[in-house]
């Protein structure tokens, strides 16, 4: 079935009301029913749903039908929302691989080999689990119990035991009837270079069964319980079902608490995983034994716009925190970094000093950007500059550029200007943009101002030269603004410079075009320049309404990509992002 019509039988057979029903309490009034919104925190019923099939929150304004709330409320992609509802409803999905240019032949060989490897981790996940009471998973009890890992704990997150042999588990899945080449490929067993046979990978060994979000096994970690000369942790290879940048660990037991308490713990291992939840951190996932992704960072977006990096104090983790706090701020979220004491760990903390003492760092955690000034202080300035300039290349949310900039500047006592060149310049060609040529220092004015202004000079240019020129001391606030960064023209561009070289006396050294502007905006017929206050609070006005609506375009660019590579679903959230209105007065 074609994907647009399964998408549509879905909806038929798989009621909104009875869906969401399942995971929050919905009160039914009239013809619609409601409840506390599980997107956002609130004790006022102001999440509606509606039999026709959709949903709509009055607080946060979140909105869609049941294939929006899956993708949020599990933190999915739409096709893995599509996969889950259709194997629900019954719908089968076998032509839907051809929208993304796939046989129908070949998408049922791969949907085949996903079945078949999903039911191979579940029997490795039992086995392991098996392994664990027999009298062979003794040393790893007994290593579970030093480390405060309790029945419960073990239980929840499905804990094992890889037995201390080359052939347990590929005699075991052999034993099954499994095809043990798919096991290959799918990450549960090695094959040898020599013999050509299947041997397995983890030995000796407790294993992290790692889960999507709908509970489903799809990898495993495994962690050596001595001192032996071997990796501490070894982890699944990517697969057919398991791509590591596009999951977190323990996911999916956290996503409620999340969604709850409105933040996450993020850390780097299982076994901090582990302990914060032992000790009622029930928000806390952890990476996957590689740098954080865009995709992990999108994910879990969804689930809050606030973190809480817990990554170790010494260098490499300060290293990897650095990284991390960047991804998250670079979309406009809120992130913050917990600092541990010298020399201790998550574990060794909370066991030795209680939830007390973490509580209070917690309370004390830098927030994102002041923590990459302080780690960015000890290292040379010029690698300081050159990651501030990439960090800056990064950010996604134009409105917050040029706050950014003097926040980095001021701080780590850069020339603010050397942060700004060339970065206009660069934002336009990844726009696509012609990007303008700004007048070089010592350029004679002749040059400069023989430059014709642009025919179709756009009126944002014109009224952020109109307040420059007026008020050509307050350049800096217009800098702020991100003004500097809207001109495009040459004419633009090579004005704004020689205001900023010469400030308030730039009147007498103008010729042409811009002496013209020049007069006509503060010559004897102009208004006279006594409000800068109110002039520049409305080009700020202006700037920002501007700016929003460049990010409404950037969003409509991504939805007509999505249709036409045939992704209609994966437009879902860019829908409700473009519904969503924009605070005129957003804080910077």
């Amino acid at each position: 079935m074609a994907g647009n019509d399964a998408v549509s039988l879905i909806k038929q057979r798989i009621s909104i009301v009875d869906l969401i029903g399942r995971y929050i309490p919905l009160r039914q009034i009239g013809n619609r029913f409601v409840a506390p919104c599980p997107f956002h925190q609130e004790t006022k019923p102001s999440f509606n749903v509606t039999p026709d099939g959709r949903f709509y929150c009055f607080g946060c304004q979140k909105s869609g039908d049941i294939f929006t709330f899956w993708m949020e409320y599990h933190g999915v992609s739409f096709r893995e929302a599509l996969e889950q509802l259709a194997a629900e409803a019954g719908v089968p999905l076998e032509d839907y691989g051809q929208r993304h240019n796939k046989s129908q032949a070949n998408h049922k060989e791969e949907r085949s080999k996903r079945q078949q490897l999903l039911l191979m981790y579940r029997l490795s996940q039992t086995h392991f689990t098996t392994n664990l009471q027999t009298e062979a998973g003794t040393a790893c009890r007994s290593y579970m119990e030093r480390r405060g890992i309790s029945q419960d704990l073990a239980l929840r997150f499905g804990l094992g035991w890889a037995m201390d042999s080359w052939h347990d588990l590929a005699s075991f899945l052999r034993a099954q009837g499994c095809d043990l080449r798919l096991a290959v490929e799918g990450g549960l067993l090695g094959l040898s270079s020599k013999s050509g046979k299947p041997y397995d990978p983890f030995r000796g060994r407790l294993m992290f069964p790692i889960r999507n979000t709908g509970g489903e096994t799809i990898a495993f970690g495994g962690r050596i319980i001595d001192k032996r000369d071997e990796a501490k942790y070894i982890n699944s290879h990517d697969s057919p079902i398991y791509k590591k940048g596009e999951h977190l660990y323990g996911l999916d037991l956290a996503g409620k608490a999340i969604r709850v308490t409105k933040k996450v713990f993020l850390t780097e291992g299982y076994m901090d995983v582990l302990t914060l939840h032992q000790y009622g951190y029930e928000n806390a996932v952890g990476g996957l034994g590689t740098a954080l992704t865009d995709q992990q960072v999108q994910r879990l977006l969804g689930y809050s716009p606030q973190v809480y990096l817990l990554y170790d104090g010494d260098n490499a983790g300060r290293k990897a925190a650095l990284a991390a706090t960047a991804k998250f701020l670079s979309r406009g979220s809120s992130v913050k970094v917990i600092l541990q004491p010298e020399g201790e760990d998550i574990d060794s903390l909370l066991r030795s000093k209680g939830r007390e003492c973490f509580d209070e760092l917690t309370a004390k955690a830098l927030p994102g950007l002041r923590f990459c000034v302080e780690t960015l202080r000890q290292t040379a300035p010029r690698d300081a500059l050159e990651w501030c300039r990439t960090f800056i290349r990064s950010m996604q949310l134009p409105e917050l550029v040029s706050p950014t900039i003097s926040y980095l500047a001021r701080w780590l006592n850069f020339d603010e200007s050397s942060l700004r060149t060339g970065l206009g310049e660069e934002m336009e060609r990844q726009q696509g943009l012609p990007a303008a040529q700004p007048a070089q220092v010592g350029q004679p004015l002749g040059s400069i101002e023989s430059m014709q202004p642009d025919r179709s000079l756009s009126l944002m240019e014109k009224e952020i030269l109109r307040v420059a020129l007026r008020y050509p001391d307050h350049i800096g606030d217009i800098q702020n603004m991100g003004g500097d960064i809207l001109l495009k023209s040459s004419f633009a561009r090579g004005l704004w410079q020689k205001l900023v070289q010469a400030g308030p006396n730039a009147g007498y050294e103008l010729q042409g075009e811009g002496r013209a502007l020049w007069d006509r905006y503060r010559g004897l017929e102009a208004p006279p320049c006594t409000c800068p206050d109110l002039e520049l609070q409305a080009l700020k006005k202006g700037l920002d309404k501007y700016f929003h609506s460049i990010q409404k375009l950037s969003l409509s660019a991504v939805l007509r990509q999505n249709d036409a590579q045939g992704d209609f679903g994966a437009g879902m959230h860019v829908l409700d992002a473009l519904q969503e209105p924009l605070p005129e007065n957003q804080k910077r």
